[in-house]
């Protein structure tokens, strides 16, 4: 099993160190990933939106769609890059409810959980006004429009700015069904 434990360097002291070889057993190994941050400003919500908004909806394919967000946010620093990821997760969560999914999923449908995902990611690459239309009145949801690409997006930009492997989870969980206060 792998646990990913994200903390500022900082945090790291005999202590800490102490209690992960309490918690952990000897046949443990620990990877450890440096992200340097930089001395950048937060990622702001209109930068997050700038971005969204560079998605070029007159290209012909998926790849080409994508592209120039991919180049505006790898232009961005690093630090940009994980905060978008984290911002575009916390979006996807407070679609993540009951109420949204039985606008895309009518009784007696099944939900599928990726559909679901795709078509909430499709609104948040809608662009912010429609985002916040949908998050305030499920009921204008459309149901037919996906865009699992947006997904990738925060990887993408990253790969590009660094040529390595965007290892990274953001802190929220934006499956279906992680939002459990959206579904009760």
């Amino acid at each position: 099993m792998t646990t990913k434990i994200s903390v500022s360097l900082s945090a790291i002291d005999d202590d800490f160190l102490r209690q992960l070889k309490d918690k952990y057993s000897g046949h443990t190994r620990l990877d450890i990933q440096v992200v340097e941050l930089d001395e950048e400003p937060t990622l702001t919500e209109t930068d997050f939106w700038n971005i969204i908004d560079a998605l070029d909806w007159d290209a012909p394919n998926t790849d080409a769609i994508l592209e120039p967000a991919i180049q505006a946010l790898s232009q961005q620093p690093l630090s940009h890059i994980y905060q978008f990821e984290d911002m575009l997760a916390e979006k996807l969560f407070q679609l993540d409810t009951a109420a949204h999914a039985n606008v895309a999923y009518p009784e007696p449908q099944r939900i599928s959980e990726d559909g679901f995902l795709y078509v909430r990611a499709a609104v948040l690459a809608s662009g912010q006004e429609y985002y916040t239309e949908v998050l305030n009145n499920p009921a204008l949801l459309d149901a037919d429009d996906d865009f699992e690409p947006i997904l990738s997006l925060a990887a993408l930009a990253y790969e590009r700015k660094t040529g390595k492997d965007f290892d990274y989870i953001a802190p929220v969980d934006y499956e279906t069904y992680a939002n459990e206060a959206g579904w009760e």
